[in-house]
């Protein structure tokens, strides 16, 4: 037994417990993002497979691998409870809500396209194609709402009470 002990105050980081809210949405994020990538690189490979030479679509779906790694990235951050990827996830979800603002007017081409690739919901596929572009809607709305009144969670908004030395970032 050494002859110095401590004063015996056990010094712990207490780690914020992340709310349910953050947990749902962060884990929807990083699993659509992951969905996202896995269809790129679907469709990137098939492009390859067909042609080497770049073309149109090689590059749209470039952008589209990149945009979902920025976003899985985004995802994690908020997973994570970063500040800043609270902020990247508030314009990821208005850009959400605008693009299923584009996809409700483009509900009738869009299930033109349902219709060619899966037959058998031909008759369906307007009712199919506007109740995912709706449910979408609803959904970056509901994230809107909650990252709102979850800004908190995150140190968004909250005024820090800490002593400068404290405020200091170590790593």
């Amino acid at each position: 037994m050494s002859s110095y002990r401590g004063l015996g105050i056990q010094v712990r980081t207490v780690r914020p417990i992340r709310p349910l809210g953050v947990t749902i949405i962060g884990a929807i994020g990083i699993l659509g993002s992951l969905i996202g990538l896995g269809i790129t690189i679907i469709g990137v490979w098939s492009i390859m497979r067909v042609n080497v030479e770049p073309s149109r679509q090689f590059g749209l779906y470039s952008l589209g691998a990149l945009v979902s790694l920025i976003a899985l990235r985004i995802n994690w951050g908020f997973w994570e409870q970063i500040k800043l990827a609270w902020w990247a996830n508030l314009l990821l979800t208005l850009v959400g809500i605008g693009m299923s603002v584009l996809a409700l007017r483009a509900v009738p081409d869009i299930s033109n396209l349902l219709g060619r690739v899966l037959p058998q919901i031909a008759a369906s596929s307007y009712v199919v194609a506007l109740a995912i572009a709706i449910v979408v809607f609803v959904y970056h709305l509901i994230v809107l709402l909650y990252m709102v009144v979850a800004r908190a969670a995150f140190g968004v908004g909250v005024k820090d009470e800490r002593p400068l030395w404290e405020k200091v970032q170590r790593n």
